[in-house]
């Protein structure tokens, strides 16, 4: 599975993280030795994805122009909106 992602570099906390939401995005994380990347994600793209894909798989994320190899770690949902609120993933 491969997903394009954003770097986030602006507008952390709750109150940006919401703003993300209402907009069609979600912040994910992705960690790893070098340090952890800050990522906003497509939420319809990812939903859609989701069918057919589970924690604990290994994807690609690509970031402006460049791809990691991660692994699917977690998934944060409001079930009772049905929206995505966060994502981590592990650098490989």
């Amino acid at each position: 599975m491969k997903f394009k992602a954003e770097l986030r570099t602006e507008d952390f906390g709750s109150a940006g993280s919401r703003r993300l939401i209402r907009r069609g995005m979600f912040p994910a994380e992705m960690y790893g030795k070098k340090g952890n990347v800050h990522l906003v994600m497509n939420a319809h793209d990812f939903d859609l994805a989701l069918r057919r894909f589970h924690e604990g798989e290994e994807c690609e994320i690509e970031v402006q122009g460049e791809t990691y190899k991660c692994i699917f770690k977690e998934l944060q949902e409001d079930i009772m909106k049905g929206t995505i609120l966060h994502a981590d993933f592990q650098m490989v």
